[in-house]
């Protein structure tokens, strides 16, 4: 069941061409961002992937096709890949066995711009495989000419202490939240770091559009779901979010407002 005014879309809806996506917060990000690639290269259209962050190599295990490609290498080696391969997942070099570098964020709309690619999702963010995190100073790595942020949050969060094993970064998010270390977490907490400024909205383009994550929706009880759909529904700068469910199956809500253009 949907919240009044919203309507269940396929993730396509979420990007379309010229669009720069930026993945922040935890418990999903990398999922999220080739589920999101996938759905885009069925519509048709090119997708390049990529971090803006340090890269653990087998984070990038699901890429269909990964290049290491040094930014004055973009225009060469790029367009030729994604003639072969609807999405790609490029990174700036390999300096360890174990370790890729991203692209500076900056260079997000030139990444986009050389590859030719229609679409260009960036995870601009590292949570140490945490459910729920709060940005220190320096982060998120948001890429320049974000035109859709994405927060994500892992409802598996929900019951548990607010602890270092279960949050990155947990006394910036008590902060944020006003409990103490060691409180358990409930589904309100988890919106509220999607939705604050200190954390899931950080560094968001004021007018990027806004589509946060909600991640092991099995997690919780219906009447739970149900309230945080309410929520975020609530939400005048909400253009919609994504759910994922025990086997990350995503489905998209699109906010059927008039206001946002519902497609």
């Amino acid at each position: 069941m949907t919240s009044q005014g919203t309507s269940v879309r396929p993730l396509t809806h979420i990007a379309g061409p010229g669009d720069i996506v930026a993945i922040v917060g935890a418990g999903g990000k990398t999922t999220t961002m080739f589920a999101l690639a996938n759905a885009l290269a069925e519509r048709g259209l090119r997708v390049v992937t990529t971090k803006s962050t340090n890269i653990h190599r087998p984070s990038l295990a699901r890429s269909p096709r990964l290049l290491i490609s040094p930014p004055d290498r973009w225009q060469t080696d790029l367009p030729p890949a994604l003639d072969a391969h609807p999405v790609i997942t490029v990174v700036t070099a390999a300096p360890t066995p174990r370790r890729y570098n991203g692209i500076p964020p900056d260079l997000a709309p030139d990444l986009l711009r050389a590859s030719g690619a229609d679409v260009l999702i960036v995870e601009a963010d590292g949570a140490r495989r945490r459910l729920l995190k709060a940005p220190a100073a320096h982060e998120p790595a948001m890429p320049s000419g974000a035109t859709v942020v994405m927060p994500v949050a892992c409802l598996a969060a929900v019951g548990r202490p607010l602890a270092e094993r279960h949050v990155h970064r947990p006394e910036l998010a008590a902060e944020i939240l006003g409990i103490d270390s060691g409180a358990n977490l409930t589904i309100d907490h988890a919106l509220q770091l999607l939705l604050d400024v200190r954390a899931g909205r950080k560094a968001a383009p004021p007018d990027a559009q806004f589509w946060p994550a909600l991640t092991a929706t099995h997690r919780v009880a219906a009447d739970q779901l149900a309230s945080a759909r309410d929520a975020l529904a609530a939400q005048a700068n909400v253009a919609g979010w994504i759910e994922a469910d025990s086997d990350w199956s995503y489905s998209a809500f699109r906010l059927a407002s008039p206001a946002l253009g519902a497609t």
